[in-house]
């Protein structure tokens, strides 16, 4: 075991090479948005490291076992103990005769090398082997073509994402937007309208703020603390989540409470009443009684205050909106992204998820975003399109389709398209109608209904009707009706 003495040196000199190689990370030019991503996982276990080196060197320089203050004393008393440790360190060597020591500089040379140099080399050189009149000359040594960037960071970057976020270009709220519709004071809106209210928690009524409302609040909380650590490596999580808790304790000491939220609040049932006489028709009510009874029975079960039961619901409507603020421009480019794919065909949308796409940043890219004031839909390249195509494609209409859970198009030639999709043609079926050509073009729930009693009770009323279509002529020429014929037939008059 080496001594106290030499554990500080060999961490001293492993934070040098550890903050070295988070320079030489930082300054490398990556223009792959997953190269960059992978470089900040990168940076963020090495700081972890450092930290890990000052931890232990801090824990030595205590000493609270006092080998450090013994070994320093021995140290001091002469060249005793120096030749001891240099007859263990020879007899170890004597021992192992072939033990090879590699460099710890080796270890590093990695983190200074350009993954997207080093592939643009590659291949160059595969291009060169599979030239035959060079195969002979040229072999690939991939040590030296190894970088920070390995086949398992590559593959770990793969599953650490859903579809829709991208490699953490945009965010994914679909589980949240499912809890959203599904909560007391809300209606159905579709996932644009939900990604710019999302954060509006004032416009949700006070009666409907439940115990539903704040797992809710801690689903967003949840999403957006785990989508830092996937996305944004380096955002420190712990001291925003201070910032928030103090902000929130300074706005709360100072806020009036609102008195009828508070005085309109059953603590057994944890339910909050808009209006006095629906609250005292609840305190009255048998299902009242009976929670009440039962919390009595129960020893251990304990009521969250009114005061406690609002405070809880602010911090946590405080702690997303800082959460949404960190995000920065997260939010704006998920609802343009999904518009955008909303104007894509079928096929288009399957070859983007099949398609490894790779954005590549400018030298501004780091500093600035597209500079977008009119919210113009984005193009292939990620960019705003033109205003002149924004008016000419007619993307400035909207128009919303209530069978389809009143999802909004942009563009008339979207939302015609949108018909023969299978989403509508699945709703059409729900509702029992036929997705003919005839109902292309109806959008509200009602209408189709009615459009499709009324071509069913033609369809009934031809089908009854064609005994009187059909004539027939007897021998003499008069001409009868189907019915007609048959029934002087029968009776033997012609």
């Amino acid at each position: 075991m080496d001594s106290i003495a030499e554990q500080q040196r060999q961490a001293y000199e492993d934070m040098e090479r550890l903050e070295q190689a988070v320079v030489d990370l930082m300054l490398q030019k990556l223009t792959k948005h997953r190269y960059r991503l992978i470089r900040e996982q990168k940076i963020s276990n090495l700081l972890d490291q450092i930290q890990a080196r000052s931890k232990l060197i801090t824990e030595l320089n205590l000493d609270e076992s006092g080998l450090r203050a013994k070994e320093m004393h021995m140290m001091g008393t002469g060249f005793d103990s120096f030749y001891a440790q240099l007859d263990k360190v020879r007899a170890h060597h004597r021992r192992n005769p072939e033990l090879s020591v590699q460099p710890p500089e080796l270890d590093y040379i990695k983190y200074t090398r350009n993954p997207e140099e080093a592939d643009e080399k590659r291949r160059v050189l595969e291009a060169r082997l599979r030239d035959t009149t060079n195969v002979e000359n040229v072999e690939i040594d991939d040590t030296e073509l190894e970088t920070f960037v390995s086949e398992g960071d590559m593959d770990k970057l793969e599953t650490m994402f859903s579809g829709d976020e991208r490699f953490g270009r945009y965010v994914d709220l679909n589980e949240q937007h499912k809890l959203y519709i599904n909560l007391r004071g809300t209606s159905t809106i579709s996932y644009v309208e939900y990604l710019n209210v999302c954060t509006r928690f004032g416009d949700i009524p006070a009666a409907a703020k439940d115990n539903l409302y704040v797992e809710y609040l801690r689903s967003l909380a949840a999403y957006f603390e785990s989508y830092f650590a996937r996305s944004m490596p380096l955002f420190d999580l712990p001291k925003a989540q201070r910032e928030a808790d103090e902000a929130f304790e300074k706005e709360w000491a100072e806020r009036k409470e609102n008195e009828m939220d508070v005085e309109l609040f059953c603590e057994p049932c944890q339910r909050t009443f808009e209006k006095e006489t629906t609250y005292k028709a609840h305190m009255s009510s048998r299902k009242h009684q009976k929670t009440v009874d039962r919390l009595a029975k129960s020893t251990c079960a304990k009521t969250e205050s009114r005061v406690d039961h609002a405070k809880r619901i602010a911090r946590l409507e405080h702690k997303v909106q800082c959460y949404v603020r960190a995000l920065g421009s997260k939010l704006s480019d998920t609802r343009a992204n999904v518009q955008r794919r909303q104007a894509l065909t079928e096929d288009e949308r399957m070859h983007e998820l099949h398609d490894v796409d790779e954005i590549e940043y400018s030298d501004d890219a780091d500093t600035a975003h597209a500079y977008n004031p009119l919210n113009l839909p984005l193009g292939w390249d990620g960019k705003p399109i033109p205003f002149w195509l924004y008016k000419l494609h007619g993307l400035s209409i909207t128009f919303s389709c209530e069978i389809c859970g009143n999802s909004v198009y942009r563009g008339r030639s979207a939302y015609e398209r949108h018909f023969q999709e299978p989403r509508h043609a699945s709703n059409m079926r729900r509702l029992g109608i036929p997705n003919t050509r005839q109902f292309h073009g109806v959008a509200s729930i009602s209408e189709a209904l009615e459009l499709w009693a009324r071509v069913d009770a033609e369809k009934k009323a031809e089908d009854v009707d064609n005994d009187t279509f059909e004539e027939y002529e007897d021998a003499e020429g008069n001409v009868f009706s189907k019915k007609t014929y048959f029934d002087l037939k029968r009776q033997g008059l012609i």
